[in-house]
């Protein structure tokens, strides 16, 4: 018999011979219940809970690139507790500002997602301007670039929409 078996055995062994423990007996199984529901269930999840904590914020060193929950993109410039100083934006190779200016933002550790993998710039200033590859559209011959088709007409006929009284249709 295992100890468990043995015990309720025991007990109730005893509360034959007592009708006043009787009660405390029914709540047993109860409590029973309880207990090992809490070391087999609430315990190894709170264990999971306490590793998945540990092992995001000691990944994390100054000068990671993060992601934020929010999908703010940063560099790691302070770590203070569970405070991260993150830098926004992009400087260049030679310190000047290429794109948006850099702000500071700091955020709890509990609001950076992920480090992510620093991309290089693919763009270059050796690089010629993209070319405009749209077809020339025909002018009406006054010289002033607008065209004689319908660009916004779904039917695809090209001919203007009239109302009942022979004008433009009304926009509604």
């Amino acid at each position: 018999m295992t100890q468990s078996l043995a015990l309720a055995h025991l007990l109730l062994a005893a509360s034959k011979s007592t009708s006043s423990s009787s009660a405390y007996l029914t709540l047993l199984p109860l409590l029973a219940i309880g207990v090992l529901g809490y070391f087999f269930f609430i315990k190894p999840q709170q264990r999971k809970a306490q590793a998945a904590r540990a092992a995001q914020g000691s990944g994390i060193e100054v000068g990671d690139e993060v992601q934020t929950v929010g999908g703010v993109i940063g560099t790691v410039l302070e770590i203070h507790g569970d405070r991260y100083t993150l830098l926004t934006g992009a400087l260049g190779n030679d310190g000047n500002l290429d794109g948006p200016q850099p702000t500071r933002i700091v955020f709890v550790r509990q609001a950076i997602a992920k480090k992510i993998d620093r991309i290089e710039d693919v763009g270059t200033a050796d690089d010629e301007p993209v070319k405009d590859v749209r077809p020339a559209s025909s002018t009406n011959g006054s010289g002033s670039g607008s065209s004689n088709e319908d660009i916004d007409d779904v039917g695809g006929d090209s001919a203007p929409t009239t109302g009942e009284h022979g004008g433009e249709a009304e926009e509604a």
